[in-house]
């Protein structure tokens, strides 16, 4: 049995369905996402199982006992918020203790438990500090370690990182993962950040209006998408929709407008001509290159027409004599050059038979 259960949940605000029909099962000691866009659901579903909203329809249980009435200061289960919520005036410490205060725990039991969740949080020696006095990063552990003290059984994390730089994020996403596995305790985590979510999770419920589009683990996620919605929000994807002209041997070919026929691998399912769907083809699996270097597999030549430099990688929109754009990603790993190609350059893009994922529309 799972530790959360979430069966068949609906939300509603007036006419607006927040939650509409949410069912998921949530295993002890899993670092549980849910990733989506700003009014997908994600948020009022947590606020949900932290017991701050109600249901209209379904019911959520914990070990097996639904929490149905259970007002929030009674469940075990804690939430750390994006703004953080420390108490200004109290030290880290006090602000650490005050759960522990609050239930009248006793005072050795206090200072012992204080002792163990600075510890965990690494900020033992900042006990005396007061928030204003923290950085971002620091103050984010503070909130965590007061979340954790009296060791929840589920704890609940709302865009926690959301606030800090790109690279003190990056740090405390590690700082995260080390610390859940650690205490071993079950994390709830709202983001919209796709890369943090893949960087993070045992497992990802992506939602989209309300529903949850695909649930399963990261790789899977982000290699074999759904369906269209999951494909473009996740990453960035090439997406060109096409219709399936014969397939033999589990290879495919599709017709793409603009593009021309494409092969592809196909499931067993998936392999009837006359199948509309959809080519799925992460940028890094396409390989770019001079035009006088032909490719193999899936091979067209075209025009670039955008860069995007990122430091490590570009990423390259070449248009295709179709007018199709593929984009393409590209290390760059030269030496004493940033990267290869420039606007108006004539290349080649090429990609293998199963660098693609077909969908269904």
């Amino acid at each position: 049995m799972a530790l959360l259960e979430i069966r068949n949940v609906r939300r509603r605000f007036g006419d607006f369905t927040a939650v509409d029909n949410v069912s998921l099962s949530i295993e002890a000691g899993e670092f549980f996402t849910l990733l989506g866009p700003s009014g997908c659901g994600k948020t009022t579903l947590l606020r949900m199982i932290a017991g701050f909203d109600q249901p209209d329809e379904g019911e959520i249980l914990l070990d097996g006992v639904s929490l149905a009435g259970t007002p929030p200061e009674h469940r075990p289960v804690h939430t750390v918020f994006q703004s953080y919520a420390l108490f200004p005036h109290m030290t880290v410490a006090a602000n650490i203790a005050f759960p522990l205060k609050m239930a009248n725990r006793p005072a050795d039991e206090i200072k012992s438990k204080v002792a163990e969740a600075l510890e965990d949080v690494r900020l033992s020696e900042f006990a005396a500090r007061y928030p204003h006095e923290l950085s971002g990063g620091q103050r984010q552990r503070v909130a965590i370690a007061r979340a954790l003290v009296n060791h929840p059984k589920v704890l609940l994390l709302d865009e926690p990182l959301s606030a800090l730089d790109a690279k003190l994020r990056e740090q405390m996403q590690i700082e995260l993962i080390n610390l859940q596995k650690e205490v071993g305790i079950t994390f709830v985590y709202v983001t919209h950040d796709q890369g943090e979510a893949l960087a993070l999770s045992h497992r990802i419920a992506v939602m989209s209006r309300g529903r949850v589009e695909q649930l399963d683990e990261p790789d899977k996620i982000y290699s074999f998408p759904r369906n269209r919605f999951v494909a473009d929000f996740i990453g960035t994807c090439n997406l060109f929709d096409g219709k399936i002209e014969a397939a033999e041997n589990g290879i495919g070919k599709l017709k793409v407008e603009g593009l021309g026929v494409v092969s592809l691998a196909l499931a067993a399912e998936e392999a009837k001509a006359g199948n509309a769907g959809l080519l799925a083809l992460r940028p890094e699996k396409v390989k770019i290159a001079s035009d006088d270097q032909p490719g193999e597999g899936n091979c067209f030549q075209g025009v670039v027409r955008e860069l995007l430099y990122l430091g490590d990688v570009t990423v390259y929109a070449v248009e295709i004599a179709g007018g199709v754009r593929v984009k393409a990603l590209l290390a760059n790993f030269g030496a004493g050059r940033t990267r290869f190609f420039e606007v108006g350059d004539t290349v080649t893009v090429a990609w293998a038979v199963d660098a693609g994922h077909f969908l269904h529309e």
